[in-house]
């Protein structure tokens, strides 16, 4: 069986922070999937199937304007979402814990699954009590 290369990933500047102190909420998936496509990013299409808590294999390039960031500019960004096309249409989100320069070409960068954002659409709260809570 042939599987065409179809998955889509974005790099993201994004206040998210791997210590999970703070998660943004959203009403849906949609609202959710525009917050973070509005934020600067670097984005790639037609990669191969990206797996959970892996490495990206992000195209690189040394020489400044050829459509390719550098791996200075990868530096830059934190977070990313990446998508499955060939399998199903979930985004999963991701924060970025490495990012290791491999030849001019390419760059490592190892992701760790950002539980919350990808599932939150998922999860069944049971009635508990709130002691603290945030309000506007």
């Amino acid at each position: 069986m042939l599987i065409i290369p179809n998955t889509n990933i974005k790099l993201i500047k994004s206040p998210l922070k791997l210590d999970n102190y703070n998660q943004i909420t959203f009403t849906n998936a949609t609202a959710q999937y525009n917050y973070f496509n509005s934020l600067p990013k670097l984005e790639v299409s037609g990669a191969t199937y990206q797996r959970k808590d892996d490495v990206i294999r992000f195209p690189t390039h040394t020489e400044l304007n050829d459509g390719y960031p550098t791996f200075e500019n990868l530096l830059e960004y934190n977070y990313c979402m990446y998508q499955n096309d060939s399998y199903s249409n979930k985004w999963f989100y991701a924060f970025i814990t490495d990012i290791k320069y491999q030849n001019d070409g390419v760059s490592y960068i190892t992701i760790e699954t950002d539980c919350f954002q990808s599932w939150q659409f998922n999860l069944e709260y049971k009635n508990s009590f709130i002691e603290r809570e945030h309000v506007s």
